[in-house]
């Protein structure tokens, strides 16, 4: 039973350790900023606003992906699992990164998605 007890609290110094680490790393993270132009991270850490990315319209991080066409694609239907297959230079995170953005920001995607529509003839 000692033999236990001195493996668990070994365990726990160990584990307490291991988290001061990764608040250590976490304090050290810096925000990596672009060479052309000041990007506007998110409280959504794969999405992004740059000016010279679709005028500033949120998008997936390193890519031109508008949060929009993700929306639109679960609007229509599309299962998350779904829309990644149809997008695949996406992962899964970046399509509920985006879904999580347009709930949070529902008014300013609805915007953008109004503006993009195409006119249907009658």
């Amino acid at each position: 039973m000692p033999e236990i007890i001195h493996e668990t609290s070994a365990m726990i110094a160990y584990l307490n350790n291991l988290e001061s680490q990764i608040h250590r790393l976490q304090d050290m993270l810096v925000v990596p900023e672009t060479t052309k132009t000041q990007a506007s991270l998110s409280e959504h850490p794969y999405i992004v606003k740059t000016e010279d990315v679709l005028g500033g319209e949120p998008v997936i991080v390193g890519t031109r992906t508008a949060v929009r066409a993700i929306v639109e694609h679960w609007k229509f239907g599309d299962a998350p699992e779904d829309i990644a297959r149809k997008l695949p230079h996406l992962r899964l995170s970046h399509i509920f990164a985006a879904l999580s953005y347009y709930d949070d920001h529902r008014d300013e995607i609805e915007n953008y998605i109004r503006l993009n529509q195409v006119p249907v003839d009658d």
